[in-house]
């Protein structure tokens, strides 16, 4: 089958492994990293070890060998989303303006202004251990405004 080329599909972390790690090799011993990727709806992960092999001319030669690659299709970066709305949301319905009115999860455009947020929320915190989430006249005039630590996120 002389001639023949074979194809595969990769994910973008094993071609970004591929592609990643050959300069930045140590030639004395293996390095391992790990790839991943977060995107909006799954999360993919790779790990490669990169390596220095002799060939049979007795030449250094670099290598890359991807060990483990997995994904998760039902776990991205829309849940995160989720899970801050929500925090969000029992913080106003908790507010003492809002005991016994209607839960703001029902009313679609305060959850689009809540989904917003969140995504400005997951940025910040990302970086910083805790921030101050202020969404003017969320519903009903009322402002939610209430300081969000990581670890809670977390």
């Amino acid at each position: 089958m002389a001639g023949l080329t074979v194809l595969q599909m990769v994910h973008e972390n094993v071609a970004a492994a591929t592609y990643f790690g050959l300069e930045r090799m140590d030639k004395e011993k293996p390095v391992h990293i790990m790839f991943y990727n977060m995107g909006g709806q799954d999360t993919e992960v790779c790990i490669a070890k990169y390596s220095a092999v002799t060939n049979e001319k007795k030449k250094s030669v670099e290598m890359v060998e991807i060990l483990s690659e997995t994904w998760d299709r039902t776990l991205g970066g829309g849940e995160f989303d989720d899970v801050l709305v929500n925090i969000m949301a029992d913080e106003f319905n908790n507010m003492k303006e809002r005991k016994g009115k209607e839960d703001v999860r029902k009313n679609i455009r305060a959850v689009k202004r809540l989904y917003k947020e969140a995504s400005k929320v997951k940025d910040t915190l990302s970086a910083n251990k805790n921030m101050i989430i202020k969404v003017p006249e969320l519903l009903d005039y009322v402002t939610l405004k209430f300081t969000l630590e990581r670890t809670l996120f977390e």
